[in-house]
């Protein structure tokens, strides 16, 4: 049976059918290259295209130029440009001003309806100015994006590229997609690291999506604060986390038994991609993207309202000041955006909007609430791929580690500046 070949081979039953996979292939290479040779004559420009893709000579810098590009649409143009106007112009400049009339001709500032449906974290306020004025148009502009290089073609040829950086962290290429689709979602990313070839693989990419990469949401949130700032702060904050992202993969590579899978991926022919596919892709992710967030944004701000009300918040403020004050040296209200972090990364980072924050400390809060703790659909879903002693020491250790490297990044840049 398959338990039997699997033992006669030292793998799992599992991962039985990948090493059978893997060594036909080779077993096909090896014949093919006797018999047939390549030659660069009479290929087509899709082809040419292709070889400069996959080459790392030619791909990596194609590859650092398409992410500059990305940042300069998802982080100035349309985080500068369309937020600005949805957030600044739409949702605080006349839905807040209506909704709070509205609310105060049946309850007075300061009373409980006031504070809980048009306060600071009011449900009819702040909810639906980050949902429409923030999140929406710079998810859309990240998923639009995303389905472009899929339509293409390009995003399989990214994960042929990447599979030698990856095989360090103890991945292949194929971990690409789910990381990839991490930054869309890091509980749908968890989902799709099912796609990888081993439980080895799937336990150090839970983890790294977990601790070192940001949501969509949350990057639509972060690409507008450190739009105040500059460049050189971005540069420093995406440094740290490639930083981290590399120093986490190396390390768990080396502490989790096991071996990776090799990389088997078929690479699509390239195309120009189909507006109506393009369209369709888009618009069905952000649909349920926002579908999934809209909850947990409204949880989120009737929790903080109600303690706010109760008094609690300011409790959880005062406990958490040796942490966000005397540690981070951040304002006692970045507790607050940390109990936010618990429902959602991005409801988290966009709770720094209304503090006064100086550059090194906009950083700091951008470094620590990105490293914090997954969100609540996140941690239910790791919990249900991996169980709850991984949940457990994740959700330890992230907090743990964010709070450990703010604090050092803080001194650090204090002394820089």
């Amino acid at each position: 049976g398959d338990e039997a070949v699997a033992g006669r081979l030292g793998v799992d039953p599992g991962d039985l059918r990948d090493v059978i996979y893997t060594r036909r292939r080779a077993r096909v290479d090896d014949i093919v290259g006797h018999v047939l040779s390549a030659s660069d004559e009479d290929l087509s420009l899709a082809t040419r295209i292709s070889r400069i893709m996959l080459e790392p000579l030619t791909g990596i810098p194609l590859l650092l130029v398409l992410l500059a590009a990305v940042y300069v649409v998802l982080g100035q143009w349309v985080a500068g440009g369309v937020v600005g106007f949805t957030e600044g112009t739409l949702m605080a400049g006349y839905w807040e001003p209506f909704v709070r009339s509205l609310i105060e001709s049946f309850s007075a500032p300061g009373t409980a309806p006031h504070i809980l449906l048009a306060g600071e974290f009011g449900v009819l306020t702040m909810t639906p100015t980050y949902l429409i004025g923030v999140i929406l148009p710079l998810v859309s502009g990240f998923y639009l994006l995303m389905a472009l290089l899929e339509d293409s073609g390009y995003l399989p040829r990214i994960a042929a590229l990447a599979d030698r950086a990856l095989t360090g962290l103890g991945l292949n290429g194929r971990a690409v997609i789910p990381l990839i689709l991490g930054l869309g979602c890091v509980t749908m990313g968890t989902l799709t690291t099912r796609i990888l070839g081993s439980k080895r693989e799937r336990f150090i990419a839970t983890a790294l999506m977990a601790i070192a990469v940001p949501c969509s949401a949350q990057i639509a949130v972060i690409a507008t604060l450190m739009g105040r700032v500059g460049g050189w702060y971005a540069a420093v904050y995406l440094t740290v986390l490639l930083v981290i992202f590399v120093g986490v993969g190396t390390l768990l590579n080396r502490l989790t038994p096991g071996a990776s899978t090799d990389l088997l991926i078929d690479l699509p022919p390239l195309r120009l991609p189909r507006i109506g596919n393009v369209a369709k892709k888009t618009a069905v992710k952000v649909w349920g993207f926002m579908r999934e967030v809209a909850l947990f944004f409204l949880a989120g701000a009737t929790l903080i309202s109600v303690l706010d009300l109760t008094g609690a918040l300011a409790v959880i403020q005062t406990t958490a000041t040796p942490l966000t004050v005397a540690w981070l040296h951040l304002p006692p209200e970045a507790a607050t955006a940390f109990v936010m972090g618990f429902v959602r990364r991005d409801f988290g980072a966009a709770g720094f909007f209304a503090m006064d924050l100086s550059a090194v400390q906009l950083l700091v809060a951008m470094v620590t609430i990105t490293l914090f703790v997954p969100c609540i659909a996140s941690m239910m879903v790791i919990f249900k791929e991996r169980g709850w002693r991984y949940l457990l020491g994740l959700f330890s250790g992230s907090v743990g580690f964010a709070f450990l490297l703010g604090g050092l990044l803080t001194r650090a840049l204090e002394v820089v500046a």
